[in-house]
């Protein structure tokens, strides 16, 4: 499919996502890195390619052309930074750092290498996503006014994970879910200018929000409200874009039947106009291929020399809205962004 050859560093719950989707677009895999010798060991073998313990060793070698960064939030910086040292383009997953510091630094350090750094958004690739972006991008609901979503889950699969804890994550359902959730924000509605939020720990016995909102202006008056929650039953996404002509609704929320137990997951896009008329596209029956298409983007955008989406700059920004909601909440201030 693509001369590019890849290294994924950290294969845990995202990396081991993306090596699967790597070899499922037939794009070839160098080499894998993950502390843990064992997986990374077998998950090699699987794959047909060499690993390492240590990042750097891996850095060292000239064979690949990109790097995915799918650590934990705190070494996404310092990978990604000799990564893009070395000469690699990156694919950091989300966020894309802890801190808008640490962003900046990552931005700045692709500039500086004149290598590309993306941002990893799935979201962008879900088909009833990129069907809303396509009806508000051609007016199907005029112009755009407000944009309002919440995303999250039960928790449970974060609990006792490294997701919990400050150091290694920088912040709770926010910066891990809420992320998602305000990359589409400024993929359709641009820029915010202020920003009021508040996060607290409501449930969980964790040091990091399990619950977060925040109120977004921009300075010509458009709005944005989100909700992020590790306490939300049925999960896992849900956001609305309100034009002067209509509003477009992205439902990927789930829900568990009674008899079966298993969970249903809604993919649907509705298109409703000012008189109520409605169209639905549904896309519940299509198989999970975010990650895939995603992939291919990528490759696509780095063979013929485009900035992939979303961007690094993209993920600096939105690094840097969670951490408004942050500071907001913490000192009761309307924050400027």
């Amino acid at each position: 499919m693509t001369d590019l050859s890849f290294a994924v560093i950290g294969c845990g719950s995202f990396g081991s996502r993306r090596v699967n989707a790597l070899r499922k677009i037939g794009a070839r895999i160098a080499c894998l890195v993950d502390i843990n010798e064992e997986m990374v060991s077998k998950m090699a073998r699987e794959s047909g390619c060499d690993y390492y313990t240590d990042y750097r060793e891996a850095l060292m070698r000239k064979d690949f052309d990109c790097a995915i960064v799918a650590t934990p939030n705190k070494f996404h910086a310092p990978i990604s930074i000799a990564a893009m040292n070395s000469g690699k383009h990156v694919l950091c997953e989300k966020p894309l750092a802890r801190s808008p510091e640490e962003a900046h630094a990552m931005v700045d350090a692709a500039k500086q290498n004149n290598v590309f750094l993306k941002t990893g958004s799935n979201l962008r690739y879900f088909s009833n996503v990129r069907k809303a972006k396509e009806l508000v991008d051609g007016g199907a609901i005029g112009r755009p006014l407000f944009v309002r979503g919440w995303i999250g889950h039960d928790g449970k699969k974060v609990l006792h994970t490294w997701n919990v804890n400050k150091e290694l994550s920088g912040g709770g359902t926010m910066l891990d879910n809420g992320a998602h959730i305000l990359d589409l924000f400024r993929w359709f509605m641009g820029d915010f200018s202020e920003c009021t939020g508040h996060v607290a720990t409501l449930q969980m016995p964790i040091e990091v929000e399990d619950n977060g909102m925040g109120i977004f202006r921009a300075d010509d008056g458009r709005m944005a409200f989100i909700q992020s929650s590790w306490t939300e039953w049925s999960g896992y996404m849900y956001m609305e874009v309100y034009g002067s002509e209509g509003s477009v609704i992205i439902d990927n929320r789930g829900e568990k039947t009674v008899n079966t137990g298993k969970w249903i997951v809604t993919s649907t896009t509705t298109l409703t106009a000012k008189d109520g008329s409605r169209q639905i596209f549904d896309y519940s029956t299509e198989p999970p291929q975010s990650y895939e298409l995603e992939l291919k983007d990528f490759i696509s955008c780095l063979e013929s020399g485009r900035q992939p989406i979303a961007s690094g700059y993209d993920g600096m920004k939105v690094v840097e809205m969670v951490n408004a909601i942050y500071e907001s909440s913490r000192t009761g201030r309307v924050i400027r962004l």
